[in-house]
């Protein structure tokens, strides 16, 4: 029997298990932090047509996802250097809740980015996920925005060099 379990590149094939995966990983991650209204409003089809979009463009190489048992339970995936940023962008990574401490974020991060100097945005009610990040060598920037379609949740700057 072949081992399926793996963090690989995200294909186009994935992008339906991949939208369902985000959203639930989205809805353990936020619940606590949104409205219970706002998560029950998030939908499949939205997150189809954004993994659709990002397996279809240029960056589809920076996407990730971790399966075990030959079922998803996480991904990742950044964006490189642009004329807007002078480092890579995490610009997500999710696990499932029960998978976390096993590894896996660490694996998905590595996949996403390796060594490479990179930034990201992190909740600041978040401080499972902000220890991660300084364990691997990400700073706060200082900066701290809202995002108003997401009921003006915090969210903290972080890079690393």
């Amino acid at each position: 029997m072949q081992n399926t379990d793996a963090v690989r590149a995200a294909t186009a094939a994935d992008a339906e298990s991949l939208a369902r995966l985000h959203l639930e990983c989205w809805r353990e991650t936020y619940s606590g932090l949104l409205s219970p209204s706002f998560v029950a409003a998030q939908s499949v089809e939205e997150r189809l047509a954004m993994w659709q979009r990002l397996l279809a463009g240029p960056h589809a190489d920076r996407q990730f996802v971790a399966v075990l048992g030959g079922q998803p339970v996480g991904f990742a995936g950044s964006f490189p250097p642009a004329e807007d940023r002078d480092v890579a962008e995490l610009w997500g990574i999710y696990l499932l809740k029960a998978h976390h401490g096993a590894g896996l974020g660490q694996k998905l991060l590595d996949a996403a980015l390796g060594a490479e100097p990179a930034a990201l945005w992190v909740a600041e009610d978040n401080p499972r996920a902000q220890a991660f990040y300084r364990r691997n060598g990400f700073t706060f920037t200082g900066a701290r925005e809202t995002i108003d379609g997401w009921e003006g949740i915090a969210v903290l700057r972080m890079t690393r060099s």
